[in-house]
């Protein structure tokens, strides 16, 4: 008895089971033809990524080889060229590269203009953003009145910006030309007290305290 039991309850899972699958089995091979192509997809992206990513480190390389010897205003074009139909992190090098040498070719403006825009480029690193930053500031310094330099280092004025004490420098010597002495002063110990601060910048630090020193109430 017990094994008649045994088996109409298993012609009953059968017969439940063969229902069950006419009714969602298109579902389920459906989903797992779905699985299967987003694996295979994200697989293949990674491939892709990679070996693109080989690419152009190998066309970058390539470049700078082949501009070595090169006047500033050609390598800057060629980097120009590079950086306009590349992407990701080899279109960001390019472009500082091609500031770096406008820059050594005597054009401010065009150098400013290649920081500015890694500067304002989403897609680059935090930190390399914040360096193009600093080095549009300081081709800026001495045009911008202090307002507007305290405007334009507001993204890595804050603690957690490794470019923070860069950016307080650049404040205090925009103070420093409309006549901020304390402020410029202020600025410089707060570089000073950093301890994250690199010696060179707190070197420079200290001559700003010096300049504004004898233009402080005793």
């Amino acid at each position: 008895m017990t094994d008649l039991f045994r088996e109409v309850e298993e012609d009953l899972r059968r017969e439940q089971f063969s229902r069950l699958w006419e009714k969602y089995g298109i579902y389920v091979i459906g989903t797992a033809v779905a699985i299967v192509l987003i694996v295979a997809a994200i697989v293949g992206w990674r491939a892709w990524s990679h070996s693109k990513a080989v690419e152009a480190s190998a066309q970058y390389e390539a470049l700078v080889a082949e501009i070595a010897e090169a006047d500033p205003e050609k390598s800057a074009a060629a980097f120009a060229e590079f950086a306009d139909g590349a992407s990701g992190g080899y279109a960001v090098l390019a472009r500082l590269a091609q500031a770096d040498r406008l820059l050594a070719a005597g054009d401010r403006d065009g150098a400013l203009a290649a920081y500015e825009a890694v500067a304002n480029d989403s897609a680059a690193p935090e930190i390399v953003r914040g360096m193009a930053t600093v080095k549009a500031g300081l081709l800026l310094v001495d045009r911008l009145s202090l307002d507007d330099m305290r405007a334009r280092v507001v993204p890595i004025n804050r603690e957690a910006s490794p470019w923070r004490s860069n950016a307080l420098e650049l404040i205090a010597l925009a103070a420093i030309r409309e006549g901020k002495w304390a402020e410029a002063d202020a600025n410089a110990k707060a570089i000073i007290a950093d301890q994250t601060t690199p010696p060179g910048l707190r070197d420079r630090a200290h001559v700003i305290q010096a300049l504004a020193a004898p233009h402080l109430p005793r």
